[in-house]
């Protein structure tokens, strides 16, 4: 039975037993394991009881409605975009919900591959009220590619923050094997699953992963699937998707199998992965300071390097906004002792790549977002 018309509260419950590996027999047991380890199932969990007909308690109620209130507003705010960006997983996979069960958003993701584009809906959306959090800056393919948070607060004063990510870049992967990629397929089915995908390189696959990736898939036709296969394979993701696939088997979804000999896929992907790795040896700065960057020791090292080298090597540098200071039409880089301050049409930025903002580094200057 296709996931969309079969989804139920067991069902839940069994994914999140599979993924933290434990067992529960109460819906409270169910919620205090949700809430510790898969927090963004909890809506779905809710939804999907009352849907079923029981009766939650008026606290969890509000809490359901409260979600619900958050969804509504993230639709609307899609809605008055002027210029529509393409959105990453978000409000499209939980269009693919059943019925009324409802998908937990933090934040609305939005792809904007031009940063002309990117400045003037960032721009835009300041005007409206929202704020600037953060933003982030990777350097690939001879460009800069760049990364905004915004956020709001809602009106209730003990909701959490509302949040929009505008991206230049579609899909950020591990910099060495897996490329970070500035495009994304227009079929919608094969572009969220892709953003799933990309995201194990952050985390591992959690509870919801599996519910998205059952809604995306179940019930898709040979050419989706086919076209599914062949931008992971294009992608290098079959390690990543294999991994998937395992839990898929293991959950409660019936979900199809993508075509092709998976051994032969994930052996042949993971051999391009080592040459391409082998290739990144002819710039060692640079390999290694991708490889380092994904460890926690390794971030310990690199943080010698000057925010510069280290956007040259490839690494991933975070921003924090800053009061004041000169604004440019387009993107601009300058160097000031042994900061980097990136200045753009929307606010200027130091740049950091570690965790903290040497206080000595702002020379004065005051943040108004935090890393």
């Amino acid at each position: 039975m296709p996931a969309q018309a079969g989804m139920n509260a067991e069902q839940l419950v069994a994914t999140l037993e599979l993924v933290t590996g434990e067992e529960m027999e109460t819906p409270g047991e169910v919620l205090y394991v949700a809430r510790r380890e898969q927090p963004s199932l909890v809506a779905t969990l809710l939804s999907a009881w009352e849907s079923e007909g029981r009766r939650l308690s008026p606290t969890l109620a509000h809490e359901l409605e409260q979600q619900r209130g958050r969804m509504a507003f993230y639709r609307g705010q899609w809605e008055r975009l002027a210029d529509r960006p393409v959105s990453l997983k978000g409000l499209e996979v939980a269009d693919r919900y059943p019925g009324r069960l409802l998908r937990y958003m933090n934040d609305l993701d939005l792809w904007v591959p031009e940063r002309d584009r990117l400045w003037a809906m960032t721009g835009g959306l300041l005007d409206e009220g929202w704020s600037m959090h953060t933003a982030t800056f990777v350097r690939f393919g001879g460009r800069t590619e760049v990364i905004v948070s915004l956020r709001r607060l809602p009106d209730d004063p003990y909701g959490l923050p509302y949040g929009i990510e505008l991206s230049t870049v579609a899909y950020i992967g591990d910099g060495i094997g897996a490329p970070h990629r500035t495009g994304a397929p227009q079929d919608p089915v094969v572009k969220n699953l892709l953003a799933l995908i990309y995201e194990r390189f952050e985390q591992r696959y959690r509870a919801r992963d599996l519910v998205d990736a059952a809604v995306l898939l179940a019930g898709a036709d040979r050419d989706t699937l086919a076209r599914c296969a062949e931008a992971i394979g294009e992608a290098e993701l079959w390690p990543e998707y294999a991994e998937l696939a395992s839990l898929l088997e293991r959950s409660p979804f019936d979900v199809p199998e993508l075509p092709g000999d998976r051994r032969a896929q994930l052996r042949d992907s993971r051999s391009r992965r080592r040459a391409r790795v082998l290739g990144a040896m002819r710039r060692p700065v640079r390999l290694a300071a991708r490889t380092l960057q994904l460890s926690r020791p390794g971030a310990a090292i690199l943080e010698r390097l000057t925010p510069k080298a280290a956007l040259d090597a490839g690494m991933i540098l975070f921003a924090l906004p800053v009061e004041g200071g000169e604004r440019t039409d387009e993107l601009t880089l300058r160097e000031q002792g042994r900061a980097l301050w990136a200045h753009t049409p929307v606010g200027r930025f130091i740049l950091v790549h570690g965790t903290e903002v040497d206080e000595d580094l702002l020379a004065g200057a005051e943040p108004v977002g935090a890393l």
